[in-house]
């Protein structure tokens, strides 16, 4: 059942975001703000059908497994979270792009725990149409304690 959930969310999620972004740098922004927003459709409105994440040393091989074991953790930590963007590197050609970021991240955990860290981001892009998609995510940290809980968050597989 949550399976079929899932791809109906992803099936279906609105264009918003999407239509809003016109540059692969502003798809990973409205990537961002969809998440900070906890708007899940608009967040899987700028992800391409072959999306594979790799997040804190855990994996998610499709965009469908990405919406049902690690969405929702990442709304909830933007949402907790400050994301200061610090550095940004761009290129690629054609229809095939990548974004280099690193953030500062400051905020509490749910439990609390202080945050402030340097945050990774290597993301590659794919046109469709007018719009660039999100087809690979890496996120890393500087942080082996922030590592080791957002692990403990993701299902046993």
């Amino acid at each position: 059942m949550k399976r079929a959930l899932a791809a109906l969310v992803v099936a279906f999620a609105t264009t918003a975001f999407a239509q809003g972004a016109r540059t692969a740098a502003e798809t990973v922004d409205a990537f961002h703000a969809a998440l900070r927003a906890q708007d899940t459709a608009g967040a899987l409105s700028l992800l391409d059908r072959g999306l594979v994440v790799y997040e804190f040393g855990g994996i998610d091989p499709t965009v469908e497994a990405y919406a049902l074991n690690h969405l929702s953790f990442d709304m909830d930590a933007a949402a907790a979270t400050q994301w200061k963007l610090e550095t940004r590197r761009s290129g690629g050609e054609g229809n095939e792009r990548w974004v280099l970021s690193s953030y500062r991240v400051t905020g509490k955990q749910s439990d609390g725990t202080p945050i402030d860290q340097t945050t990774l981001e290597t993301v590659i892009l794919r046109r469709s149409g007018a719009q660039f998609r999100i087809v690979h995510f890496h996120w890393s940290t500087s942080d082996p304690a922030y590592q080791a809980r957002a692990q403990k968050q993701r299902p046993p597989r």
